[in-house]
C-alpha cells in the first residue's frame, strides 16, 4: 500500500502530535526541584529538609511513581540558598534556567528566603509549594505560589489557647506573658500573631497580659539582657521565636540564671533533634507550638503515609522533626497533584494542586486551597519533648486533642506554679 505525500505528511503531523502530548503525559523521571539553606547559619534545617524531600521522593518511587503517568519516577534537584535572602532569588533563578523540564519546586528554610523568590516563579509560571508561615507570601496577589502550612498567626493562637488550656487543667494562674523573638520577617509575623491572639484572649477575660515584648538581632552572642528584662518584667511564660543557635543560648541563659517560666517555643530552633541532643534531660517537658509534627493524627490516620516516622528514622538515624516532615507533605502534594492531572504541564498541574481536598502530612487533615494560594484548614500544634523507651527524646504532639499523638507531661516547675 502506498501512502500519497498528503498522507504521509499527515501521518506525520499526527506522530509529532503524538510525541509532544507524550511528552506532556507521560514520562520515565519527573524532575522536582527544593531550595534550602544548605550551608550557612541555618544549614542544620536545610539539611532536615532535603532529607525530608529525598525521603517522600524515594517512598513514591518505592510505591509505584505517579501511577496516571505510567509509573513515572521522582527525580529531586536540591539548591542551596545559602542562608541568605538575595542568593535564595539567584538559586530559583539558577534551578529554572538549569531545568526547564522541572514540574515544581519547594522551599526555602524561611520566609525571608521565600518573597525574594515568589517574583522569579510567577514570572516564569513555575508552580511553588511552601510550608513558611508569613501571610506576606499569599497576601500579593501570585497565582503561582501555594502555602500549604499554617500562618504565623495560627502559630500564636494555639500558644495561647494552649496557655489557656494550661490554666484551666493545672489550675497555674499564668498570666504574665513575656515575648522575644528574632528580628525577621519569621519572627516578625509570629509575634504580631502572639499580640493579636493575647488581645483576643483578654477581650474574652482570660487574665493574660504582655508583660515584655522584645526583639534580637538573629544569631547573638549573648541574650542575658533579654532575660534580664523578661524576669525583671515577672514573666511567668515566654514566647521565644528563633532558631537553633538564639533558642540554645535563650534557654542556657535562663537556667544560668536561675529562672525557670513556662517556655512555649515559637517553633524553629526548639524543634531541632540537636537542641535535644545538646540539651540532654534538660529538655525533658520543654513545650513548642509547631507546623508539622510526624505523629499527628492526619497522619496516622491516613494508612498510605501512617508510619512515615518510624521509616523515617530508621532510614536516616534521627527522628522526623518539623522540617522534614513539612518537606515529605510538599513532595507528597506535588505527587498528588500530577495523579489527578496526569501531565507535567505546569498551568493543568498547578489547577489540580488547588483543587486537591486530600490530606498530606500537614495538621487540619484535608488541604482547601483559597484564591490566595493558602489552605485555610492548616494550623499548628503544641508538642512536648518527652523521653521515648528508647531512652531517645523525641518532640511528642501533645495539643490540641485532635492531632495530639501522645498525653502531656507535668513538669516540676509547672508543678511548682500550681496554686
Amino acid at each position: 500500500m502506498k501512502f500519497t505525500k498528503i498522507a504521509a505528511g499527515i501521518l506525520a503531523g499526527t506522530l509529532s502530535a503524538l510525541m509532544i502530548a507524550g511528552s506532556a503525559f507521560a514520562a520515565d523521571t519527573i524532575k522536582v526541584g527544593c531550595i534550602f539553606p544548605l550551608t550557612g547559619n541555618n544549614a542544620d534545617q536545610g539539611v532536615f529538609n532535603v532529607d525530608g524531600c529525598q525521603f517522600a521522593v524515594d517512598y513514591i518511587n518505592e510505591h509505584g511513581g505517579i501511577k496516571a503517568l505510567d509509573g513515572a519516577q521522582l527525580e529531586l534537584l536540591p539548591y542551596d540558598n545559602q542562608s541568605d535572602a538575595d542568593q535564595s532569588k539567584a538559586a530559583a533563578e539558577r534551578l529554572i534556567n538549569e531545568n526547564p523540564d522541572i514540574v515544581a519546586v519547594t522551599g526555602a528554610g524561611s520566609s525571608t528566603y521565600v518573597l525574594p523568590m515568589l517574583p522569579v516563579f510567577e514570572k516564569n509560571g513555575m508552580p511553588f509549594l511552601t510550608a513558611q508561615v508569613s501571610e506576606s507570601i499569599t497576601s500579593q496577589g501570585y497565582q503561582t505560589v501555594v502555602r500549604f502550612g499554617s500562618t504565623g498567626g495560627s502559630f500564636s493562637e494555639y500558644q495561647v489557647k494552649f496557655l489557656e488550656w494550661l490554666n484551666s487543667e493545672y489550675n497555674l494562674g499564668i498570666t504574665k506573658v513575656g515575648i522575644v523573638y528574632e528580628d525577621t520577617e519569621w519572627g516578625i509575623s509570629n509575634t504580631s500573631g502572639a499580640v493579636a491572639a493575647i488581645e483576643a484572649s483578654q477581650a474574652e477575660g482570660s487574665g493574660l497580659e504582655i508583660a515584655y515584648n522584645d526583639a534580637f538581632t538573629a544569631g547573638s552572642s549573648d541574650l542575658s539582657n533579654i532575660v534580664v528584662g523578661l524576669k525583671k518584667a515577672g514573666c511567668e511564660v515566654v514566647f521565644p521565636t528563633c532558631y537553633t543557635q538564639d533558642a540554645k543560648l535563650l534557654f542556657n541563659t535562663m537556667k544560668s540564671m536561675n529562672y525557670s517560666p513556662l517556655i512555649i517555643g515559637g517553633g524553629g530552633g526548639f524543634l531541632y533533634p540537636s537542641f535535644g541532643d545538646e540539651l540532654g534531660d534538660l529538655v525533658d517537658g520543654v513545650v513548642s507550638v509547631t507546623g508539622h509534627n510526624y505523629d499527628i493524627q492526619t497522619i496516622l490516620t491516613n494508612e498510605e503515609i501512617a508510619n512515615i516516622g518510624a521509616q523515617f528514622e530508621e532510614k536516616y538515624g534521627y527522628f522526623m522533626p518539623e522540617q522534614a516532615t513539612s518537606a515529605f507533605s510538599a513532595i507528597y502534594l506535588m505527587a498528588q497533584a500530577l495523579e489527578t492531572a496526569g501531565t507535567t504541564d505546569h498551568e493543568a498541574f498547578l489547577a489540580a494542586l488547588k483543587g486537591l481536598t486530600c490530606s498530606a502530612a500537614t495538621p487540619g487533615g484535608a488541604i482547601s486551597i483559597d484564591e490566595t494560594g493558602a489552605n485555610v484548614n492548616a494550623h499548628a500544634v503544641i508538642v512536648q519533648w518527652q523521653k521515648g523507651e528508647d531512652g531517645v527524646y523525641r518532640t511528642i504532639s501533645v495539643f490540641p486533642e485532635t492531632e495530639a499523638g501522645g498525653e502531656f507531661q507535668m513538669t516540676d516547675d509547672l508543678k511548682a506554679m500550681q496554686k
